[in-house]
Parts: structure tokens; C-alpha cells; sequence
């Protein structure tokens, strides 16, 4: 197996494939599934929640309440 080590903290890009290319077939699956690996992680963590998923949440606390009542009463607490 092929190790790339890498004394500098900043990798070029075109260094990094150029070491790539020098890999063998295997090495270079194996590459692929790991960067498709850590992209699937990093989409889960970036995946944007619609607004319409938060549809009926908390509902279950409003269900014992008399809701007219309640909205006059926050609305008497205004004056």
C-alpha cells in the first residue's frame, strides 16, 4: 500500500492528485470511497430543515389549553 505523508500543513491540490496517480487501481477505489464517505457525513450534518417539518411540534403541550383564552389573556397583559 501507498502512504502519502505530507510535512507541510497546507497540501496543493495538483500535488495531491499528482500523488494519487501514482497509486494502483485499489488505492484509488479506496480513495474515492473514503471522500465519498466523508461527504456523505458532512451533508448529513449540513442538511437545511424545511419549515414544514416542524408541522405539530410541541402540539402536545397546547392540547389542555383553551387557546381563544389564552391569547386574550396574553393579549390583556399588552395594556
Amino acid at each position: 500500500m501507498y502512504k502519502l505523508f505530507f510535512m507541510e500543513t497546507t497540501i496543493n491540490i495538483n500535488q495531491l492528485v499528482s500523488e494519487i496517480e501514482r497509486l494502483d487501481y485499489n488505492d484509488k477505489i479506496n480513495i474515492l470511497a473514503r471522500i465519498v464517505n466523508l461527504l456523505k457525513r458532512e451533508e448529513k450534518a449540513h442538511q437545511a430543515v424545511s419549515v414544514t417539518k416542524l408541522k405539530g411540534l410541541g402540539k402536545n403541550i397546547w392540547q389542555k389549553v383553551d387557546t381563544n383564552s389564552y391569547v386574550s389573556t396574553e393579549r390583556d397583559s399588552w395594556e
